[in-house]
């Protein structure tokens, strides 16, 4: 998807401020990355707050969302100047809901149409929810057999939640929420995205259900779950867990939390020189 600039592999940050290089920080592979990617919900706005962002951290996004309806509703010259700006800077661009969810609610030839736009685009990644829309196993197969013919990939969203609903520890079908993700992953999908909705986020005071995100993920080879992490403690319980190379999708505002969770020095105290990763040698 993207061509290392960094043959090397040498810490990519290291190479680009001499402070990281002189603390004692876990070392982190260089882009591109197979493992320890940050999926990176981008900003609000397009334009100069992006290129901010890229510019401060692009070292550190390996995918970047375009959020909310930014792709269905920016003018294709702002669409087309974010893509850009994110291939500059050796990150991949996805796009999911809503803009996917309603090309799936569109029916066959909808989705179809708006694949083809996105991959003119270059667009390099959907995601298509499995909690946003309710779809078989047969679909889900279409679905991503269409985005891979045009040669985009596919990140499959399952979870128990979405946009506030509840379900009570009996509602959860974790069985089958687990082995929709895996048919996901056998049918072409590169990821599963895992939802944080009711399992770490807005649970009102009661607790994480990390059972549920064990059963539902649990049995799936890591490289290829992402966890939705914005809440600091809950990254860091995942890296904790999952070890530092974890995939985790973030908000923007949320990539200098995440980065320091992966070098061992913050953002929760209990994981503060915790983390150990070999790296090269040297």
């Amino acid at each position: 998807m993207l061509q290392s600039q960094n043959p090397d592999n040498k810490d990519s940050l290291a190479m680009d401020n001499p402070i990281t290089s002189l603390l004692p920080f876990a070392y982190r592979a260089p882009k591109p990355r197979k493992r320890g990617l940050n999926y990176v919900r981008g900003p609000a706005l397009l334009g100069h707050a992006l290129q901010d962002t890229l510019q401060t951290y692009g070292p550190h996004i390996d995918v970047l969302k375009l959020s909310g309806h930014q792709a269905s509703l920016s003018s294709e010259a702002a669409v087309l100047a974010a893509i850009a700006a994110c291939k500059d800077n050796e990150v991949a661009v996805a796009i999911g809901n809503p803009v996917i969810d309603v090309a799936l609610s569109g029916g066959h030839s909808t989705y179809a149409a708006v694949i083809a736009q996105l991959a003119r685009w270059c667009v390099d990644i959907v995601e298509i929810s499995l909690i946003a829309r309710s779809i078989d196993e047969e679909d889900l197969s279409l679905a991503i057999a269409i985005a891979k013919d045009h040669g985009v990939q596919v990140f499959a969203e399952i979870g128990v939640d979405f946009a506030h609903t509840r379900s009570e520890d009996h509602e959860l079908f974790v069985r089958r929420r687990a082995r929709l993700a895996a048919t996901a992953l056998e049918v072409g999908a590169t990821h599963v995205l895992l939802e944080s909705e009711g399992l770490t986020e807005n649970r009102a005071g009661e607790a994480f259900r990390w059972d549920a995100i064990e059963g539902i993920v649990g049995g799936l080879d890591p490289a290829r779950v992402i966890f939705e992490a914005d809440d600091q403690d809950v990254m860091s319980r995942l890296i904790d867990i999952f070890g530092p190379r974890a995939n985790l999708m973030v908000d923007s505002s949320r990539i200098e939390k995440v980065e320091a969770a992966r070098r061992g020095f913050g953002p929760s105290q209990f994981l503060w020189g915790k983390v150990a990763t070999l790296g090269p040698a040297e």
